[in-house]
């Protein structure tokens, strides 16, 4: 089994967090069927099933999805086969680049999704407790009333 993380699904998938579940199907199929692996297979499979099946996890990856992402990367792809070398300097890249703000993200979907998991109570197995319950104890006859002593 791996040691590397699993990526997000919609990453995995090459879709935008937009994508139905038909759109995922069939890209998960595509990409089981071009797979280079077994790994690679697994991961789509994986990655489809987590977000078919799984709704809280989707919404979850919708909602930590940097805005607008696009993981076709074409242009990308243009641009690197038109320069084969590395025309990028990092260290200036990443210095020019500005940190993600409060507003890129939606804070009232995140703080409702923290707390629907907060308020849902936890699933709860009463058979021990009802199996073990702790027997009245047992003092004899039950006491005499002032009739039972008066009438006999």
């Amino acid at each position: 089994m791996s040691t590397t993380p699993s990526r997000n699904p919609f990453h995995e998938l090459g879709l935008a967090v937009s994508a139905t579940p038909g759109e995922i199907v069939r890209q998960g199929e595509e990409r089981v069927e071009l797979a280079e692996s077994d790994e690679a297979a697994r991961a789509a499979r994986r990655a489809v099933t987590e977000l078919n099946t799984h709704p809280r996890d989707r919404a979850r990856y919708e909602l930590l999805e940097v805005p607008d992402t696009d993981y076709s990367d074409e242009a990308w792809e243009r641009f690197a086969r038109r320069n084969r070398r590395n025309p990028v300097d990092l260290d200036a890249l990443a210095g020019s680049a500005q940190p993600l703000r409060v507003t890129d993200f939606d804070l009232r979907a995140v703080v409702g999704l923290l707390l629907d998991d907060l308020l849902t109570p936890p699933a709860v197995d009463i058979g021990p407790a009802v199996r073990n319950a702790p027997e009245p104890p047992v003092f004899g006859p039950p006491p005499l009333e002032v009739r039972d002593v008066v009438f006999g």
